[in-house]
Protein backbone atom coordinates (compact mmCIF):
# COMPACT_ATOMS: atom_id res chain seq x y z
CA UNK A 1 0.00 0.00 0.00
CA UNK A 2 1.25 3.23 -1.04
CA UNK A 3 0.28 6.39 0.51
CA UNK A 4 0.05 9.66 -1.39
CA UNK A 5 1.09 12.71 0.42
CA UNK A 6 -0.29 15.66 -1.63
CA UNK A 7 -1.90 18.65 0.41
CA UNK A 8 -4.42 19.14 -2.00
CA UNK A 9 -5.96 15.91 -2.74
CA UNK A 10 -6.95 12.85 -0.74
CA UNK A 11 -6.69 9.43 -2.14
CA UNK A 12 -8.15 5.91 -0.39
CA UNK A 13 -4.79 3.49 -0.28
CA UNK A 14 -7.05 0.19 -0.25
CA UNK A 15 -8.88 1.23 -3.21
CA UNK A 16 -7.35 2.49 -6.25
CA UNK A 17 -10.97 2.97 -8.18
CA UNK A 18 -12.12 5.97 -5.88
CA UNK A 19 -11.75 9.27 -7.10
CA UNK A 20 -9.32 11.73 -4.75
CA UNK A 21 -11.47 13.81 -2.03
CA UNK A 22 -10.58 17.16 -1.60
CA UNK A 23 -9.43 17.77 2.12
CA UNK A 24 -11.95 18.83 4.74
CA UNK A 25 -12.51 22.59 5.44
CA UNK A 26 -10.53 23.53 8.36
CA UNK A 27 -12.84 23.64 11.36
CA UNK A 28 -13.29 27.17 12.74
CA UNK A 29 -13.14 27.85 16.74
CA UNK A 30 -16.32 27.35 18.02
CA UNK A 31 -17.97 30.66 18.55
CA UNK A 32 -19.01 31.48 22.19
CA UNK A 33 -22.29 33.69 22.65
CA UNK A 34 -21.45 36.28 25.26
CA UNK A 35 -24.31 38.06 26.38
CA UNK A 36 -24.86 41.65 26.35
CA UNK A 37 -24.31 43.54 29.80
CA UNK A 38 -27.32 42.94 32.57
CA UNK A 39 -29.36 46.09 32.89
CA UNK A 40 -29.63 48.25 35.65
CA UNK A 41 -32.60 46.55 37.65
CA UNK A 42 -33.55 49.86 39.40
CA UNK A 43 -34.55 47.76 42.67
CA UNK A 44 -32.99 49.53 45.48
CA UNK A 45 -33.76 53.23 43.82
CA UNK A 46 -37.54 51.81 43.12
CA UNK A 47 -37.66 50.69 47.23
CA UNK A 48 -36.05 53.71 48.62
CA UNK A 49 -39.04 55.77 46.48
CA UNK A 50 -41.43 53.42 47.47
CA UNK A 51 -40.55 54.20 51.38
CA UNK A 52 -39.77 57.95 50.82
CA UNK A 53 -41.34 59.70 47.87
CA UNK A 54 -44.49 58.27 46.31
CA UNK A 55 -46.37 54.83 47.42
CA UNK A 56 -48.66 54.04 43.99
CA UNK A 57 -45.29 54.49 41.58
CA UNK A 58 -42.43 53.28 43.82
CA UNK A 59 -44.89 49.92 43.97
CA UNK A 60 -44.95 49.80 40.24
CA UNK A 61 -41.41 50.40 39.88
CA UNK A 62 -40.65 47.83 42.19
CA UNK A 63 -42.29 44.67 40.63
CA UNK A 64 -40.71 46.05 37.29
CA UNK A 65 -37.20 45.73 38.61
CA UNK A 66 -38.42 42.19 40.22
CA UNK A 67 -38.56 40.82 36.45
CA UNK A 68 -35.22 41.90 35.35
CA UNK A 69 -33.00 39.38 36.72
CA UNK A 70 -34.93 36.51 36.30
CA UNK A 71 -35.72 37.90 32.02
CA UNK A 72 -31.48 38.51 31.73
CA UNK A 73 -30.36 35.33 33.39
CA UNK A 74 -33.30 32.97 31.32
CA UNK A 75 -31.94 34.50 28.28
CA UNK A 76 -34.64 37.22 26.89
CA UNK A 77 -31.63 40.21 27.14
CA UNK A 78 -34.01 42.61 24.60
CA UNK A 79 -37.35 41.64 27.65
CA UNK A 80 -35.14 42.60 30.19
CA UNK A 81 -33.66 45.88 29.02
CA UNK A 82 -37.19 46.98 28.30
CA UNK A 83 -38.85 46.00 31.46
CA UNK A 84 -35.57 47.82 32.92
CA UNK A 85 -36.57 51.03 31.16
CA UNK A 86 -39.96 50.41 32.52
CA UNK A 87 -38.83 50.24 36.30
CA UNK A 88 -36.73 53.02 35.68
CA UNK A 89 -39.51 55.48 34.25
CA UNK A 90 -41.64 54.36 37.14
CA UNK A 91 -39.24 54.65 39.84
CA UNK A 92 -38.41 58.22 38.42
CA UNK A 93 -42.32 59.47 38.27
CA UNK A 94 -41.98 58.14 42.17
CA UNK A 95 -39.65 61.13 42.72
CA UNK A 96 -40.88 63.32 40.01
CA UNK A 97 -44.32 62.99 41.99
CA UNK A 98 -42.61 63.96 45.63
CA UNK A 99 -40.84 66.80 44.25
CA UNK A 100 -43.92 67.85 43.11
CA UNK A 101 -45.39 67.32 46.57
CA UNK A 102 -42.72 69.21 47.85
CA UNK A 103 -42.97 72.16 45.67
CA UNK A 104 -46.94 72.23 46.15
CA UNK A 105 -45.78 72.47 49.85
CA UNK A 106 -43.06 75.04 49.98
CA UNK A 107 -45.34 77.44 47.96
CA UNK A 108 -48.04 76.96 50.59
CA UNK A 109 -45.94 78.18 53.12
CA UNK A 110 -44.14 81.03 51.26
CA UNK A 111 -47.30 82.37 50.54
CA UNK A 112 -48.56 82.14 53.56
CA UNK A 113 -51.71 80.38 52.46
CA UNK A 114 -50.84 77.12 54.98
CA UNK A 115 -53.08 78.16 57.66
CA UNK A 116 -56.36 79.06 55.41
CA UNK A 117 -55.75 75.53 53.57
CA UNK A 118 -55.39 74.09 56.66
CA UNK A 119 -58.51 75.16 57.95
CA UNK A 120 -60.41 75.02 54.90
CA UNK A 121 -59.08 70.68 54.82
CA UNK A 122 -60.83 70.77 59.29
CA UNK A 123 -64.22 72.37 58.10
CA UNK A 124 -64.39 70.42 55.21
CA UNK A 125 -63.56 67.16 56.64
CA UNK A 126 -64.11 67.35 60.16
CA UNK A 127 -67.61 65.53 59.81
CA UNK A 128 -68.98 67.89 62.17
CA UNK A 129 -67.15 67.50 65.05
CA UNK A 130 -65.72 70.58 66.62
CA UNK A 131 -61.41 70.37 67.01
Amino acid sequence: MEYQNDSELQTFPDREDRTPMPPPPPQEPPAYDIPPLKPNNWLWQSIVATLLCCMPFGIVGIIYAAKVDSLYFNGKYEEAERIAQKAKMWTLIAVGAALLYVIFWVILVVTGNLPEYMENIIENNASGYNF
